[in-house]
């Protein structure tokens, strides 16, 4: 399985391949297809992969069912993905807001950081010579 792919995508991919072989001869049985689904899915899906082993036998249980399992996985996984980007995008915009409550005072400061008439304090008033 691919990282890009989701479940059904490589399931209906594993299915034309076994297919095909049919047509070529070769004799597979449901639970040689299923073993090799759960060998090469990718690392996601290594819980659920042994929850099935551990608890179900392969020759009682249908490709559908194993199918059904991973999508409900995936879809948790990408609920999960879902939330974890929008609690970032809502951090970020908070930080964002925050900068900009922090500069709303920088208009009208200049280059020493003072407000007008900072300049008579600092160097003394105007016209004196320097």
């Amino acid at each position: 399985m691919q990282r890009s792919e989701n479940v059904v995508e490589y399931v209906t991919r594993l299915k034309m391949v076994t297919n095909e072989m049919k047509m070529n001869g070769e004799s597979l049985d449901d639970v040689c297809v299923m073993e090799k689904l759960l060998r090469s899915l990718t690392r996601k899906f290594d819980y659920v992969v042994t929850s099935i082993e551990e608890s179900k036998d392969l020759s009682t249980i249908s490709i559908n069912e194993i199918v059904g399992s991973l999508q409900a996985h995936e879809q948790r996984m990408n609920q999960y993905d879902d939330t974890d980007n929008l609690e970032k995008a809502s951090q970020s915009k908070v930080s964002i807001s925050e900068d900009q409550g922090n500069n709303s005072n920088v208009r009208g400061k200049g280059n020493y950081g003072g407000y007008r008439g900072n300049y008579r304090i600092r160097f003394g008033g105007y016209g004196n010579g320097r």
